[in-house]
């Protein structure tokens, strides 16, 4: 069916007996096939386009309706290069008419009826503007918050009672049955609409005109015109459902065993189902295109050219996800996020190009730059890994050939016990070795006490180094105990216990403040108090301390007053370890008071007076449950 010939021979017809419906799904780009032909007759007919999403008053529909068929008037009046006379002396013979029966104090408030929504009820529309016809366009019937009943009877007023050639645009499938008491919408559709035309679309066209007219990078384009027809079967859906249904049981179906079978039919009709809402809404594809711009950008700038699985990675993850099809669960993390999506675009989507950074930022909103960024450095490392050692650091062990294991598991584990893992490596380590049981794969002997302290020297390095370990990284759930062994989950709970307990932050700061108050007092007291610690130690008490000797009176006067406004309510903050912050606090009040002497003795009473100031302010911060706690010399 050609439906834009469809459409024009309804058009063309002469005081039609009822509306012309196209029905079809949400987002399968029906309006935009109507913007499209309405574009390609505009110099014979007038179209009036309302919407009737939240419509819930017939008052309301009539006055938008004439509302916009003002708006097309004026517009072709412009157009003609003649002024709106008509529409202007219908305005002026209804505001007089009014303004004589008003009460004088409204008369002077002409705004209260002069407004078009006052007035648009007072004038009337034809079904002819000039010389051309009007065609009204009604979208959205099924999103409107009127009954079917009242909405297709007024539609049908405009229709049958004022010849207007009238088209709606629906999705039958969601429109809402009436109550008992009302006739149904299929009893009051025949009556009212003349023909039912059912929308297909051609995806083709929707995919080059979304690629052409978008406003997108020129390189970007390229990209997209090269995968165009991998982008039309994502969006039309055009896979072999019956395959891979078949696929499925030639990989599950345990013949022999009863309940494992039903199990396995059960899964079988969920599969169906959810193949029978792989997605086509226009939209969606459309915003997929229009964000994978920006995830484009990223990964052209780290170095990556060929980014065409991305791309289909990425458009086949955001459909499925505007559908409602991606299943989150916070106790398993992304483990089942995709297997939904592979089930719907076999071949397609692939997940090794889909990082969790861009799956967030697709469910949740959230782009996290440092996050993706660190993805996409180790999917490199990845892709690079060249020997067996690289392979086996970035690899889960079931995507590894047997050779490579027996190659470089050696290697692999040289450096676990010599601590020159990342924390990520030595976690995928640990999937490897429960990976290793369930592949049957025989291993190296592995000295778990070396393991351990491997991870032991790589968190030592990472605290006195300035690199940092990031907020985005492998984990394993506590639900997952069972699969690892004793000596695994023991070496795990290393790693678990020093990213729990933010040690790093605490180990950063704590050497941050030690070199800064050592060595530019300025720069310390603008960085260092909003920084989290976890306590005031002995090595910060032996920094602050001399730092405060060799202070000019200057610095001396508002050095206290910065000091407690870091360390002043100590008490009260949870994380903040208070037996050994209290102790070197009254380490830091006796040697204040042994500084304090010792300038009173050389009269240097100024000095003497800010070090009391500071001794004062530290008796006033130190709790008091804690005053017997023994200074460590």
């Amino acid at each position: 069916m050609d439906l834009i010939e469809e459409l024009k021979s309804y058009c063309d017809i002469n005081n039609p007996v009822g509306a012309l419906m196209l029905s079809g799904e949400w987002g399968s780009g029906k309006t935009y096939f109507i913007k499209k032909f309405i574009k390609s007759v505009k110099d014979k007919y007038v179209f009036v386009c309302i919407s009737l999403f939240g419509i819930d008053s017939l008052d309301k529909l009539r006055v938008d309706v004439k509302k916009k068929w003002l708006e097309k008037a004026s517009e072709l009046d412009k157009l003609n290069g003649t002024k709106v006379l008509k529409i202007a002396d219908s305005y002026k013979k209804v505001f007089g008419t009014i303004k004589e029966v008003l009460p004088e104090n409204w008369q002077k408030k002409g705004e209260v009826v002069s407004s078009i929504m006052d007035l648009v009820n007072f004038v009337p529309i034809s079904n002819r503007m000039s010389d051309k016809k009007v065609i009204l366009v009604f979208d959205d019937l099924e999103r409107s918050n009127i009954s079917c009943t009242d909405l297709l009877g007024c539609i049908n007023d405009y229709c049958e009672n004022q010849d207007f050639n009238t088209i709606i645009i629906a999705n039958e499938g969601k429109i809402k049955d009436s109550s008992k008491n009302e006739l149904s919408y299929h009893e009051i559709k025949e009556k009212i609409v003349q023909r039912v035309i059912h929308f297909v679309p051609d995806y083709e066209e929707i995919v080059s005109d979304t690629i052409e007219l978008m406003p997108l990078g020129i390189e970007y384009k390229g990209i997209l015109r090269k995968n165009k027809q991998s982008l039309v079967k994502i969006l039309s859906g055009e896979f072999n459902d019956s395959a891979i249904i078949e696929r499925y049981r030639i990989e599950n179906y345990k013949f022999g065993d009863n309940k494992k079978r039903e199990e396995y039919q059960k899964e079988e009709k969920n599969l169906r189902k959810l193949l029978e809402q792989r997605p086509h809404n226009v939209r969606s594809f459309k915003c997929a295109i229009q964000d994978f711009e920006r995830v484009y950008n990223k990964l052209v700038n780290a170095g990556i050219q060929d980014c065409s699985n991305w791309l289909l990675s990425f458009t086949c993850f955001m459909m499925a996800n505007k559908a409602g099809l991606i299943w989150e669960n916070s106790q398993y993390g992304n483990l089942f996020l995709y297997l939904d999506v592979e089930k719907l675009y076999p071949d397609v989507f692939n997940s090794n190009f889909i990082v969790n950074g861009f799956s967030e930022w697709i469910i949740h909103g959230e782009w996290n730059d440092e996050v993706i960024t660190k993805e996409i450095q180790l999917f490199l490392k990845k892709k690079n890994a060249a020997t067996p050692l690289e392979i086996l650091k970035t690899h889960n062990l079931p995507e590894v050939n047997e050779e490579i294991i027996d190659e470089g598991f050696k290697d692999l584990l040289v450096e676990a016990y010599e601590g020159k893992l990342s924390l990520d490596e030595y976690i995928l380590f640990l999937y490897n070795c429960c990976y290793s049981r369930s592949y049957d794969i025989d291993l190296p002997a592995i000295d778990w006490e070396n393991v351990r302290e491997g991870i032991n020297k790589q968190i030592k390095y990472l605290i006195n180094s300035e690199e940092k370990d990031s907020h985005s990284h492998m984990m394993i759930g506590d639900d997952s105990k069972e699969y690892f062994t004793e000596d695994e989950w023991s070496a795990y709970q290393i790693i678990k216990k020093f990213r729990d307990n933010d040690v790093w932050i605490y180990e950063k700061n704590k050497r941050l403040y030690i070199d800064l108050i050592s060595s530019d007092l300025n720069d310390a007291f603008r960085n260092l108090s909003n920084k989290r610690y976890k306590a005031f130690s002995v090595e910060m008490e032996s920094a602050t301390i001399n730092a405060f000797k060799n202070a000019d009176n200057m610095d001396k006067n508002h050095f206290s007053g910065w000091f407690v406004g870091i360390w002043g309510q100590y008490s009260d903050i949870e994380e903040i370890d208070k037996q050994i912050t209290t102790m070197a606090l009254k380490k830091l009040r006796e040697d204040l008071n042994s500084v304090m002497q010792d300038y009173k003795e050389k009269n240097k009473n100024i000095a003497a007076k800010h070090t009391q100031n500071f001794i004062k302010k530290l008796d006033d911060i130190i709790t008091p449950e804690s005053k017997d706690v023994p200074i460590e010399q």
